[in-house]
Formats: structure tokens, C-alpha cells, sequence
């Protein structure tokens, strides 16, 4: 299990055990919920085999996605128990009234991350696989394993007795909400516009250097590299023959983008027919020459040549006065001065250590006069007489010859690899590298995820269409969908934070979030109303708002992670589900209480006559 998914598991069962405030009911729906990721693990080692960076972290989002299911249907299950309902019974009644609601959020979170299965980027599609296929086993284990251990655990604990409608204790919220609508309202529209006026601002930041881990060594050096006009990752590309690569790397380095092309001709010596020319030139002069021998040693010329340097360190350290470097000077004058006054004293040890030190250099001057005479018929150098331990890096098995082409500009911008990769392309369209890859990964990745915004709203309000077949049901349910994806987008502004390749993804999720909420709002005001009681009970709103923030904190748990990639991204979705949150218990009942009366009365009283009968045969069949 991933670092991040075990304090989201700590923080979940909290916030269970403090709103529950039972001790089996929450241990039984965290167990059912890995019992539905182990199913998940088996599905997707038969299908994909693998995960990868993008779908490691789905465990995360299903611990905070998963359980909404269970506690939908646990709320409504200890609701019907209240009103006297057998359990056998109160199950029926919960999969009855709260099941479409479950049903829904689970399609519109697996159909969210489904839509990715569309894009180019395998990664993205694997993600949107693995993730859908977690839903789906969550929600098939919360409504089959989950209630089979309600009613089991229910025969072996006292039933708790039955007490007065939970209806009853449930007018407070409305009445809150109607004598505070011209506040919600207010703020509601002040952060709409706030939020629209944001929207130009918001760009999109490609620089990966910008996600990792701050402090890391790797992306300080590879700042300092660029700073240089240069990149630790270079472009490639390959030739079939020698006259291919030089025309091709000529081409490369050429170009404008480009500050250095390394191949195997790197290795071999430029312009060797010019080289071996002057070696040509002088060879008649070298090959007659020798070294006499002569072992006294000459105190006259040893005398001069010191006189000489004496004369130059005085007239240095005259003129470095004042500097660091006068002293220095003036002792190697004074070292000249002891050392002349040494041989003009006849000095036998000091003649005898020169004489040494003479025939050192004569004999070094032989060796190396002898290694140029032998050299004085040089050939050029071929690639195929490298040794090789240098040419492997170059050269292939098959003997095709690579390129490296290391970029002239910052290609960690957008604007730059598309220039970078647009100037090698010019050369040669099958170039590729670290540059090419990632320039062509982050566009399809922002295309896919951006695309999937767009799939994944238009899925969800097909759904709540087919669901709600009402116009006006639908609008107003899919109200927290626009209002809380807009609000997201402009709190990222005001929090300086911007969209990027780790949270961009988020979006299609915000909007599967915001949607599940205010569909199931909008399923219980309807089934309340039409049965003439309060149109949000209790275990409605307690169910959205608990299910907010166990999908907050499985957001949130993302924001231990020192990756600032990884940390935007759970920042991003915490935002994202606190605005659906806000927008679905605030807003949308608000909304719902102003303006779906007057068109209601009639459809509510036939849903009405309906409910009556519903709850006559109810009353029959627990009798």
C-alpha cells in the first residue's frame, strides 16, 4: 500500500468512528473497502499487469471515493431502522430510495476516470482503466458484502429502539439556510464572478524542473547547466554511414537551438590531412637531429639566465606593490639573489645537484625527441581503429552511428522544446530523446486531461438526464458541477498555484465529485417532498457532508508527499471537493428551496399519491 493511502485509511476511520460513533459499522465498511481493492488488484493483474506512476496513486483517491458508497447506504439503513423498520426491510428501503443516488455517484466516478481509457498516452489510459475498474469493485462490495454484515452484525447487537421520524428533528437546516439566503447568495455570486475574472490569469506551467521535491540536488545542477546555455539531456538521432552522420551533425550544429552535437567523430581528430601536412613540413628537420653529450655543467649560462630573472622579478614586484602578490615576488627575487651568490661562491654541492638535475632533462629531452622522430610518417586516424571502450556509446550492435544533440535553450519551457524540437525536425523527423519525449508527452497529457474534462461533464449530465427526466431537476443538480469546478480554478489563482502535469488530471475528477453530491441532494429533496416531509433530513445532509470530507482527506492524505507535483495535485482536489461540497448542502438546497416550488406542486402531489401507496404496502408487509 502506498505511503500517502495510510493516513488517508487513519484520518477516514476518525472521522467514521466521530460521526458514526459506532465501533463495528466502521471497521466492517473500512474492511469491505480492501476487500474491494483486493479484487481491484486481481482484475488489474489480469488485464494491465503492472501500475505505474500515474495509477500507484489511485489507492489514495479510492479510500476517500470508495466509502462514499458505504455511507450513503449505512446512514440510510440506520434511518430506516429508527422509524421501526425491520432490517431485513430497512435494506430494501435503503437500495429502494438511496440506490439510484449510490448507483450514480458510482458511474460518474468510474465514467471520469473511464473517458481517460480515449487518450493517446498509454499511461493516462492504464490510469483511467485501474481507477474506473477500483469504483466499480468498491461500489459492487458496498452494496453486496457491506450489507450482508450489517444484518449479520445486527442479530448478534441489541437493536436500537425506535424514536420519533428523524424528519421531525430535521426543520432547523432549512429554515438556517432561508434566513441567511441573501448572504449565501451574495458570496456565492461574489465568487463566481471573482472566479470568471480569474480565469485569463490561470496558465498552464510544463516545466517539470517545477515538481519536484524543492532542494533537490539533481535540479539545482541541472539550473546551473542551463545556465551555461546547455542541458544535461540531450536530444538523439542516428546515421547509417560516416558521410551520413557528418552531414547530419553539421546540419545539427547548425542550428540556432543547438550548443553542442557529440558522436563518435568527436573521437577522431579534425582536419588530419592539414595536421598530417605540417608534420610532413618539418620532418626533415627533425629527423637529423641529435643531442650531444655533454655532462659538466655551463655556470656561465646558468649565471646569465638567472641575472635575467632577477632583473624581471625586481621589475615585477615593483609594479605588484600593493598587491597579494608583491610578497611573493619578492621572495622568489630573494631565492634568485641566494642562488646567484651561491654559484659565484664555487658552491661543489650546489654544482653537482645542477649537473643531476642536467642530465634529468637532457634524458627526458632524448625520450621525447626520439617518440616525435618515430611519428614523423603519420596516417589518419580511422573510427574503426578506436578502441572499444570509447566507441560503444556511439556505435550499435547493428553499426549505426548516434548523435547527441544537446539544446541551446531552455527546452523545460513549453515555448522552448516546441522551438528545439521544431529545429531538429528540420534535419531529421525521426529524432527523439529525453527533449522530443517529453515535449511530446506533456502535449498529449494536457490534451488528454483537458479532452477528459470535457467527456467526463458531458457523461455526467447524460446521466443525470437519464436519471432525474427533468429539465429543471437536471440543471439545478448539475449546478455544483459548474459552480464548484469555476470556484476551484479561481481559488487555485488566488493560492498563486496554476495548472501543470500532475494536477491537471484533477479536473475530470472535481467534476465526477461535484456531481455526486448534488445528484443525491436532489434524489432525497425529491423523494422527500413528494412524501411531504422535510425536504433534507438529516441523513442526507450528514451522508454528502461526511462523505466530503472522507474524499477530502483521501485528496489530502496526497499533501504529505515532498513532491511539489504530487502536493498541487492534493491541494488541487481538496479545493476541488470542498467547493462541491460547499456549492451541494448550501447552495443547491438553498436554490432548490427558492425556486422549485412553484413548478413542483403538481408532479410533487402525484409523487405524493405514489409515496402514500409505497408506504401502505410497506405497512402491510411489516404487519
Amino acid at each position: 500500500m502506498s505511503p500517502p493511502a495510510r493516513p488517508a485509511i487513519a484520518v477516514t476511520v476518525g472521522l467514521l468512528f466521530l460521526v458514526i460513533r459506532r465501533t463495528v459499522e466502521p471497521l466492517l465498511m473500512l474492511g469491505v473497502l480492501l476487500l474491494s481493492l483486493a479484487w481491484s488488484f486481481g482484475v488489474i493483474t489480469a488485464v494491465v499487469g503492472h501500475l505505474s506512476v500515474f495509477s500507484v496513486m489511485f489507492m489514495s483517491l479510492l479510500v476517500g471515493l470508495g466509502i462514499d458508497y458505504g455511507i450513503y447506504l449505512f446512514l440510510r439503513y440506520e434511518e430506516e431502522l429508527r422509524l421501526g423498520r425491520t432490517p431485513r426491510h430497512a435494506l430494501m428501503t435503503t437500495a429502494g430510495h438511496s440506490g439510484p443516488g449510490i448507483l450514480f455517484g458510482a458511474l460518474t466516478a468510474a465514467g471520469t476516470f473511464g473517458v481517460l481509457m480515449l487518450a493517446e498516452f498509454r499511461g493516462i489510459q492504464e490510469f483511467g482503466f485501474i481507477a474506473a475498474t477500483a469504483i466499480v469493485m468498491a461500489f459492487v462490495a458496498m452494496i453486496t458484502v457491506f450489507p450482508a454484515l450489517l444484518v449479520m452484525t445486527r442479530r448478534r447487537l441489541p437493536v436500537v429502539p425506535a424514536t420519533a421520524p428523524i424528519g421531525q428533528n430535521d426543520a432547523p437546516w432549512p429554515r438556517r439556510l432561508m434566513r441567511h439566503r441573501l448572504v449565501i447568495l451574495v458570496v456565492a455570486m461574489a465568487l463566481t464572478v471573482g472566479a470568471l475574472l480569474a480565469l485569463p490569469a490561470i496558465r498552464f506551467d510544463y516545466n517539470r524542473l517545477n515538481l519536484q521535491a524543492p532542494g533537490m540536488e539533481s535540479v539545482i545542477w541541472e539550473r546551473k547547466i542551463m545556465e551555461s546555455r546547455r542541458s544535461g539531456f540531450a536530444a538523439l538521432a542516428t546515421a547509417d554511414s560516416l558521410a551520413e552522420l557528418r552531414a547530419k551533425q553539421g546540419a545539427f550544429a547548425a542550428l540556432p537551438g543547438v550548443s553542442e552535437v557529440v558522436s563518435v567523430l568527436k573521437l577522431v581528430p579534425a582536419d588530419q590531412e592539414a595536421k598530417i601536412g605540417v608534420v610532413h613540413a618539418f620532418a626533415r628537420l627533425v629527423v637529423a637531429f641529435h643531442v650531444g653529450d655533454q655532462s659538466a655543467v655551463d655556470r656561465a649560462a646558468i649565471q646569465r639566465a638567472l641575472q635575467m630573472l632577477r632583473r624581471r622579478l625586481e621589475i615585477a614586484a615593483a609594479e605588484a606593490e600593493g598587491h597579494t602578490a608583491e610578497t611573493t615576488l619578492r621572495s622568489a627575487h630573494e631565492r634568485t639573489v641566494a642562488l646567484l651568490a651561491r654559484l659565484a661562491s664555487g658552491d661543489a654541492q650546489l654544482a653537482s645537484r645542477l649537473a643531476h638535475v642536467q642530465l634529468l632533462l637532457r634524458d627526458d629531452f632524448i625520450a621525447t625527441l626520439r617518440k616525435l622522430q618515430d611519428n614523423l610518417a603519420p596516417r589518419p586516424v580511422t573510427v574503426s581503429e578506436l578502441p572499444p571502450e570509447l566507441t560503444r556509446k556511439f556505435i550499435g550492435a547493428s553499426g549505426r552511428l548516434l548523435m547527441l544533440i544537446y539544446p541551446g535553450i531552455d527546452t523545460w519551457e513549453r515555448e522552448g522544446a516546441r522551438e528545439f524540437v521544431r529545429q531538429l525536425r528540420s534535419v531529421d523527423a525521426a529524432v527523439t530523446g529525453s527533449p522530443v519525449i517529453s515535449y511530446e508527452a506533456s502535449r498529449m497529457v494536457e490534451a488528454a486531461y483537458l479532452q477528459g474534462t470535457f467527456y467526463a461533464a458531458g457523461v455526467v449530465a447524460l446521466l443525470a438526464a437519464v436519471m432525474l427526466r427533468r429539465s429543471r431537476d437536471t440543471l439545478l443538480a448539475l449546478v455544483p458541477l459548474g459552480l464548484a469546478t469555476l470556484w476551484t480554478i479561481g481559488l487555485m489563482h488566488l493560492l498563486g498555484l496554476s495548472f501543470n502535469l500532475a494536477n491537471v488530471w484533477g479536473l475530470p475528477l472535481v467534476v465526477g465529485t461535484s456531481a455526486e453530491y448534488g445528484i443525491n441532494v436532489m434524489l432525497r429533496y425529491r423523494e422527500q417532498t413528494a412524501a411531504g416531509r422535510t425536504p433534507f433530513p438529516r441523513s442526507a445532509i450528514l451522508a454528502v457532508a461526511l462523505n466530503g470530507l472522507t474524499t477530502m482527506t483521501g485528496f489530502g492524505s496526497l499533501m504529505v508527499a515532498r513532491h511539489r507535483g504530487i502536493f498541487g495535485l492534493g491541494l488541487f482536489l481538496t479545493i476541488g471537493a470542498a467547493a462541491a461540497l460547499a456549492a451541494s448542502l448550501v447552495l443547491l438546497p438553498l436554490l432548490l428551496m427558492l425556486f422549485d416550488r412553484p413548478a413542483a406542486g403538481p408532479a410533487r402531489e402525484q409523487d405524493g399519491k405514489e409515496s402514500s401507496c409505497h408506504r401502505a404496502v410497506r405497512s402491510s408487509s411489516v404487519g
